[in-house]
């Protein structure tokens, strides 16, 4: 019996010594893992429509740069809001089609965008938190958002803002739907910070990001307009008489879109920083964080 009791003590004094030590090796800390990040971006964007094609050998790009927040909501899907400034432009004097260079119109855009994204990456996050992610995460994204659409163009040296006069005889709005898609790959760059390459097409629910989408309209229907007269209104729809030499303007009723919707095309880079606070709360993966002290 005392032999037993003997037994029993050390092996309680050697429990106790065991949890003592793994107490010493791993504490918690109190803190939880990192599921939210912001992000700086820059990219070259590229547009689609009646001024350029996807297969024009001339890129035409403009420069966007961007904010996001991401939060993760489980170990693949996360959910990003974004807010874009981007420049988009093309000129007919480029096009690879003699009748589009004859056309001789142009236009550039800077625009904004807002759009949230859900985000689906391929390698779960893992249980041990956020700085035991994967190097490289390849993701799939789609979302929906509004962009602005304010065109611009120049003629003999004046830019003219060409929303407001109507040269179609269309009065669209100064925001459009748009509708995101792409995929990027997300590289772990620090214990904070990722570095995300990304490829976004965005479509979006106007022909109008150039002002090109319908029909020429009767020079003769052309009234001043937002203080520009109705001489520089028939040159600025229809330019052929600005080229050297000179061409004739088409008629009325003409084509002078195909009425398709405009995209455009954005590559970047992504800067991210893991918040140490979520602006959500709390996520389906959350969890504590345990740390090694010696």
């Amino acid at each position: 019996m005392r032999k037993f009791t003997r037994l029993s003590l050390l092996l309680v004094i050697a429990i106790g010594f065991q949890f003592h030590s793994t107490a010493q090796q791993y504490v918690t800390t109190g803190d939880f893992d990192r599921l939210s990040k912001v992000s700086f971006g820059i990219g070259l964007n590229t547009y689609f429509g009646e001024l350029r094609k996807a297969n024009d050998p001339k890129f035409q790009s403009g420069l966007s740069v961007s904010l996001g927040y991401e939060h993760l909501f489980t170990d693949q899907i996360a959910i990003r809001t974004s807010f874009s400034v981007y420049k988009i432009q093309a000129d007919d004097s480029l096009s690879p089609i003699p009748d589009n260079k004859i056309r001789n119109l142009s236009f550039k855009a800077t625009n904004f965008e807002f759009v949230v994204q859900g985000m689906y990456y391929a390698f779960r996050h893992p249980a041990s938190g956020y700085k035991d992610r994967a190097f490289a995460n390849p993701y799939l994204h789609l979302g929906i958002g509004v962009t602005s659409n304010n065109p611009k163009t120049e003629l003999a040296g004046t830019t003219y803002d060409l929303r407001p006069l109507s040269l179609e005889g269309e009065q669209y709005g100064g925001l459009a739907l748009a509708i995101p898609m792409g995929f990027g790959f997300n590289f772990f760059l620090s214990r904070n910070f990722d570095l995300q390459m990304e490829l976004q097409y965005t479509m979006t629910m106007t022909g109008y990001l150039d002002d090109v989408s319908s029909v020429y309209r009767d020079p003769a229907s052309f009234s001043e307009t937002n203080g520009v007269d109705a001489t520089t209104l028939g040159l600025l729809s229809d330019p052929r008489a600005a080229l050297t030499p000179p061409q004739t303007p088409v008629v009325a009723g003409t084509p002078r879109g195909d009425g398709s919707n405009d995209s455009y095309l954005r590559f970047g880079f992504r800067l991210a920083y893991f918040l140490p606070k979520s602006l959500y709360g709390k996520s389906s993966i959350r969890c504590k964080v345990v740390k090694r002290t010696r």
